[in-house]
């Protein structure tokens, strides 16, 4: 206890402080988008880190299909369709824009949609169940196709805005069949439909280069976008040199998601700045139920360490206020996670804090994580040695170890012994729950508990389930109350999204997993086009950090 007090005091000295430096600072407003550079000048460039899920943002960068996910109530916008019709519970007709163009300025016509969709429907990725629910594509004439699926399926829309459009040569040649991450950005080319061309590198999720170059697509639809000639991104990088590099050196990093504990490094840099929003995002803290440690199989252990932690001073004190108190491990920024919180009964604690030192006392846990979760997970470690539990920790800069070892544990096949898994799931499938409940699917590779009859019960009612009822409101709280009965994974606080940007970048954050690299705009002052070798003292100036509203 006394230790505790120690360590609390310490953490409010260092906020008190963090205050004081900050109130000597003489900032200056963010004058970025007064002075926004012409759209895709010829040296315009940013770089920027993607340290989670960068094949998923690449792909919707450089991809397009039907519709597109986006921040609205429906949950996406048309992209390649310029309208929809649900006819039925099972068929839906799309008309699609004219003048469409592939990235290499070959036409695009109907019977590529439909040779593209007929093409999925036999090589579908394995994350949700579009894989066993099946359909069928039908041409209606030169502009509109007819979708009919072969089971009811509630979550297509959400699938639709995944399913992107290639030419005909690279499906022959590539064959991008579904997997468990991605289906495409095998390799650069101009292949794809969306505002972004690949030039170099690619991205799958299992494997992806270090670095991938995008550039304009000159043929994409929306002649409004994209606005930035050519963008680098960055798969792998330590995160520590990652923070330095857009801290302290102009033109080595542009936009990187940012530990919460790096805001007033940020903040104070002369050439960065901080901006925040509200996330669907969520950090997944899995436990190895298949083959880990074998005091883990008992729910009363994992029941323990989720009581042990102390969710308001994570947040205080390790989230930095960044995130939100939640009793799943599903975002509760979620509309239906939200208002079953506030509007059921949670379950209460099962055991004092007695009970769950006597359950944890000598546990001893193998962690398996990135270096941007170690501040996390330092804080979890700090909570749980008070109830006599160690940490042991092992540690990558890449995403791709972490699915190596986690896409593989459920088949038995890990190549090495892990208790604890950290992944970063941003919210890939987009104002939808299914970002964290497709873990707690039967057999799915990303599933690392036991088999659980009731819950697939639950989830199969919610593959045909309508948003927006009440029905789907009792469901969704059935997979969150079943989730945290078993105590499924290591639940913590909900997050808010936190960037570090380059000074002279316009950005706006998506709520879920999208980086919309395309709407980014830089000004006349930024590095890349900048006529000045120096970036000017007055501009050096800290900018307070920007809290997105989305109201």
């Amino acid at each position: 206890m006394f230790k505790y007090l120690i360590l609390t005091l310490s953490i409010f000295s260092y906020l008190n402080s963090s205050s004081n430096i900050i109130e000597k600072f003489e900032f200056r407003d963010d004058s970025s988008k007064q002075n926004i550079a012409p759209k895709l000048h010829p040296n315009s460039h940013i770089n920027i880190f993607l340290p989670s899920l960068p094949y998923s943002y690449i792909a919707k960068a450089t991809n397009s299909g039907l519709i597109r996910s986006y921040d609205n109530e429906q949950g996406f916008v048309y992209d390649l369709a310029k309208s929809h019709k649900r006819v039925d519970d099972f068929t839906y007709i799309f008309e699609l824009r004219e003048n469409l163009k592939f990235q290499n300025g070959e036409n695009f016509t109907i019977d590529d949609a439909i040779y593209n969709l007929k093409f999925f429907e036999q090589n579908p990725y394995l994350y949700t169940n579009i894989d066993k629910v099946g359909f069928e594509v039908f041409k209606i004439d030169n502009t509109h196709l007819k979708i009919v699926l072969k089971q009811k399926y509630e979550m297509f829309l959400n699938d639709l805005a995944n399913i992107y459009f290639y030419t005909k040569d690279y499906i022959k040649k590539y064959n991008p069949i579904g997997e468990e991450t991605g289906t495409a950005n095998q390799v650069a080319g101009a292949f794809g439909m969306g505002p972004y061309i690949i030039t170099s590198g690619y991205a799958l999720g299992s494997k992806q280069t270090q670095k991938i170059e995008l550039k304009a697509n000159p043929f994409y639809w929306n002649k409004e976008y994209p606005k930035i000639k050519q963008i680098t991104v960055y798969t792998q990088l330590d995160i520590n040199q990652a923070i330095e590099d857009i801290t302290k050196f102009e033109g080595k990093l542009d936009l990187m998601p940012l530990p919460f504990n790096k805001k007033l490094d940020v903040i104070t840099s002369e050439y960065s700045k901080v901006i925040i929003s509200k996330s669907t995002d969520n950090f997944i803290i899995f436990f190895n139920l298949i083959n880990g440690n074998e005091k883990l199989l008992k729910e009363d252990v994992r029941v323990a360490l989720n009581e042990a932690l102390n969710h308001e001073n994570l947040l205080k004190f390790v989230y930095k206020n960044e995130g939100k108190a939640s009793p799943f491990a599903t975002s509760i920024n979620y509309k239906v996670v939200e208002n079953i919180v506030n509007s059921e009964e949670i379950p209460k604690k099962r055991f004092s804090k007695d009970e769950i030192k006597s359950i944890l006392n000598g546990l001893t846990l193998e962690v398996f994580l990135q270096d941007r979760f170690l501040f996390l997970l330092k804080g979890i470690e700090y909570q749980l040695k008070e109830y006599g539990v160690k940490i042991n920790y092992r540690v990558t800069t890449s995403e791709k170890d972490i699915y190596s070892q986690l896409l593989t544990t459920n088949s038995n096949k890990n190549s090495f012994k892990w208790d604890l898994l950290v992944w970063g799931n941003d919210d890939w499938y987009y104002e939808n729950p299914w970002t964290v409940f497709f873990i707690y699917e039967n057999d799915s590779a990303w599933s690392t508990i036991p088999k659980d009859e009731l819950m697939q019960q639950y989830i199969h009612k919610f593959f045909i389930t309508k948003t927006n009822s009440n029905e789907y409101k009792e469901v969704v709280k059935n997979i969150l109350f079943r989730a945290k009965e078993k105590a499924y994974s290591l639940a913590v606080p909900s997050v808010n999204k936190v960037f570090a940007v380059n000074k002279e970048v316009i950005f706006k954050p998506y709520q879920g997993g999208i980086i919309p690299f395309w709407e980014i705009e830089i000004s006349n002052n930024h590095w890349s086009i900048r006529k000045e070798k120096e970036y000017s003292k007055e501009l050096k100036k800290p900018i307070k950090l920007e809290r997105v509203s989305y109201d």
